[in-house]
């Protein structure tokens, strides 16, 4: 939804070396989707619909691991998204949990 969290989100995908697959939510709706799928969704954004569609995905059957991404302090929003299935990550921390999510071994870059 928001074409500067995509492409923050392309940007961390590429710093753990995966290639990313853009997608909508009409097409998250419905795909098949595979064991080990990992679908990362901006929950700031229409987060009653984001939740709608967290609820649709985890309730699959393979589910997809969902990451959904919020602000610290969205905890109202951050407790819903838990309940539905969704793993959590904030917009400043996103690439630790999206490793962990698609099982790879990460570790942040140190500053030279």
């Amino acid at each position: 939804d928001d074409l500067m969290f995509a492409q923050r989100a392309k940007n961390a995908a590429a710093r753990l070396g995966v290639i990313p697959e853009i997608i909508n939510a009409g097409d998250a709706r419905q795909r098949s989707w595979q064991p080990g799928d990992v679908v990362l969704i901006q929950a700031t954004l229409g987060p009653l619909r984001q939740e709608a569609l967290i609820k649709h995905l985890t309730a699959c059957r393979p589910a997809p691991l969902v990451l959904a991404v919020t602000g610290h302090l969205e905890t109202d929003l951050r407790q819903r998204l838990r309940r539905a299935g969704a793993r959590l990550a904030t917009h400043s921390g996103m690439e630790r949990p999206l490793a962990r999510a698609l099982g790879l071994n990460w570790r942040p870059a140190t500053p030279q």
